[in-house]
């Protein structure tokens, strides 16, 4: 053979291997593009009430998917992809919406939010202490003010938030106020600080013994009331006294539930769940909110035991009651095992530092482990307020108590707070399957304001988010209003994702604890519906699951911190309907 014939030979080989190549690249491209449309989920028969479009919608599925259009019908999420697939769905009476780029994601789920008491610190007859109010000389400056318009004998009492932990005591209250009984309560609700007048019409004197799990505060040489009350028993001495705060009639209280409802659907959330009803009462006022079709927004209770008697009585009303409707559910029981860092109350095992110097034993073990048991046994989910490590402890070991009495696979009992939990603490939340809700909106908010009432050692261990969903923990996020004077949730997913201290612009350490924006809005949607046993009913944009949805003006994935901090909702749906639209969007409904 000659060398042309060669050379000619090889490119002919050459050209037969490259044709068998691409031969091959094509079926295998078909193979997988057949098996595409093969897998894909058909869409549903009929046509959608409503189909947004052109955005970018975060459904929060299992693959976090990010598609462009989602389809209504009858208050559900009917499908969501391109809008090229979804434009079949289209018909005669079909709402189209155009998104303009804007962002959608399912609508926030807020794990632990007190609706009552949130929506009635907005009352004008109340002095208004929260942020920006920081100081002790700004909140006396307001207490003048009120005097001027306010009557002699009548209340005068502040909403929930003053912020400094070094109180006014009543004598300093008397000086403002000698005629007129006053109370001031602090963000934390841990603690209030009442005047002579106000402990008087309480009947509180040096003879008062101290309630259960609480602390009326005395005077070491006089044994005189300080006018210092700790803890919600201690508390409630006076609050229920007072005009608008314990004396109010039904309707006063159903508004304050719609107030807060209001407001919060404003900001995107679209369910939350009330981690303590305080009585019975106002279990049945949600439920009937709901009936009425007043209750504009999801509604899950715990109730709150006090101690193991009033747990006892509590749970024999309610089990003969409904728990469960259209809107609401009635699910299970709030423990307090310890107070607030800010308050000095968090039960930890280092007492020295500020965060616990003033912190007590709510309940005894043994009590605990017994409440927890009761509860437990009935086939209710427990939720136990800890913020220091001991308390944390204290309520594993309650856990762990009753599931060996009782064993259940799904009771999905959770931990309030958990600021501060031990590697081994950790280990056993996994272990027990128990769900943390938590709050680090109070990274965003409180920053370095941390360092200063706890060890560099126990700051290691503040909020460990990472670490816990590495470990598989479940994690749901809720604001704790009115705990938290600013409830937006960029504050959240702000706090979770830099752990930026918003007011200082520096990370709060340890910053390898960050988690993704995708893993927090997880833990806003499905996390915390996970923590009500609703991830079948909520917290996602996906087939049949309610149509609860926010429109944001930013990306949530993409955001930078500056357009995070800045980010707005554009409009908040419910079942399908809006209820919420600002004022000046460009989005057409």
């Amino acid at each position: 053979m000659t060398e042309s014939k060669v050379a000619v030979s090889r490119r002919g080989f050459v050209k037969y291997v490259l044709a068998s190549i691409a031969a091959v690249i094509v079926a295998v491209v078909g193979y997988v593009l057949i098996g595409r449309r093969q897998q894909e989920t058909p869409l549903p028969e009929g046509y959608a009430d409503m189909i947004l479009m052109n955005g970018n919608v975060l459904t929060v599925d299992s693959k976090d998917s990010v598609t462009e259009a989602v389809a209504v019908k009858d208050g559900r999420i009917f499908a969501a992809g391109s809008y090229g697939r979804l434009k079949q769905l289209v018909g005669p009476s079909t709402k189209q919406v155009d998104l303009k780029g804007k962002t959608v994601t399912p609508g926030l789920v807020d794990s632990h939010l007190h609706m009552y008491p949130y929506g009635k610190q907005f009352q004008d007859r109340l002095i208004d202490v929260r942020f920006p109010v920081t100081t002790k000389e700004e909140v006396i400056e307001r207490i003048k003010k009120k005097l001027q318009t306010t009557p002699k004998g009548e209340w005068i009492a502040s909403n929930q938030g003053f912020v400094f932990t070094d109180p006014i005591d009543r004598w300093e209250l008397d000086k403002l106020a000698p005629d007129n009984p006053m109370f001031l309560i602090h963000i934390s609700g841990q603690f209030a600080v009442v005047n002579s007048r106000a402990l008087a019409l309480a009947g509180i004197g040096k003879d008062t013994p101290n309630p259960y799990a609480a602390i009326i505060e005395k005077d070491s040489s006089t044994g005189e009331p300080t006018g210092l009350l700790r803890h919600y028993p201690a508390i409630d001495l006076v609050r229920q006294l007072i005009p608008g705060i314990g004396v109010v009639t039904g309707e006063e209280e159903k508004e304050f539930i719609l107030t807060g409802a209001r407001k919060c659907l404003e900001l995107g959330y679209t369910a939350f769940q009330d981690v303590i009803c305080f009585v019975p009462k106002h279990v049945v006022m949600y439920g009937d909110l709901a009936q009425q079709g007043r209750l504009p927004m999801y509604a899950y209770m715990l109730l709150y035991a006090e101690s193991l008697e009033d747990a006892k009585t509590k749970l024999g009303l309610v089990d003969h009651g409904p728990r469960k409707g259209k809107n609401y559910n009635f699910a299970g029981w709030k423990i307090a095992v310890d107070g607030g860092a800010s308050a000095g109350t968090s039960l930890m095992y280092d007492t020295s530092v500020p965060a616990a110097q003033r912190s007590y034993v709510y309940h005894t073990q043994e009590t605990l482990n017994e409440m927890t048991d009761m509860f437990n046994k009935e086939g209710y989910q427990v939720a136990f307020h800890v913020c220091g490590d001991r308390a944390a402890d204290m309520a594993l070991d309650a856990i762990e108590y009753a599931l060996k009495k009782n064993p259940r696979t799904d009771h999905r009992h959770r931990l309030e707070h958990a600021l501060f939990p031990t590697p081994e603490a950790l280990d056993r939340i996994k272990k027990l399957g128990v769900i943390v809700s938590t709050q680090p909106q109070w990274i965003s908010l409180y920053g370095s304001s941390w360092k200063k009432i706890v060890t560099e050692e126990q700051m290691k261990r503040f909020m460990p988010l990472k670490t816990m969903l590495e470990k598989g923990i479940p994690l749901a996020f809720g604001c704790d209003a009115p705990a938290t004077p600013l409830i937006e949730p960029k504050y959240a997913l702000g706090g979770a994702t830099t752990r930026i201290m918003m007011f200082e612009e520096t990370p709060l350490e340890p910053k390898s604890e960050r988690i993704s924006m995708k893993d927090a809005l997880r833990a806003h949607t499905m996390g915390s519906a996970y923590a009500a046993f609703e991830e079948n009913t909520r917290g996602s944009l996906e087939p049949n699951k309610t149509a609860d949805m926010v429109v944001w003006s930013e990306n949530l994935y993409s955001a930078s911190l500056e357009e995070l901090l800045n980010i707005r909702v554009e409009a908040t749906i419910v079942e399908g309907q809006v209820v919420y639209k600002a004022q000046d969007t460009d989005i057409i409904f």
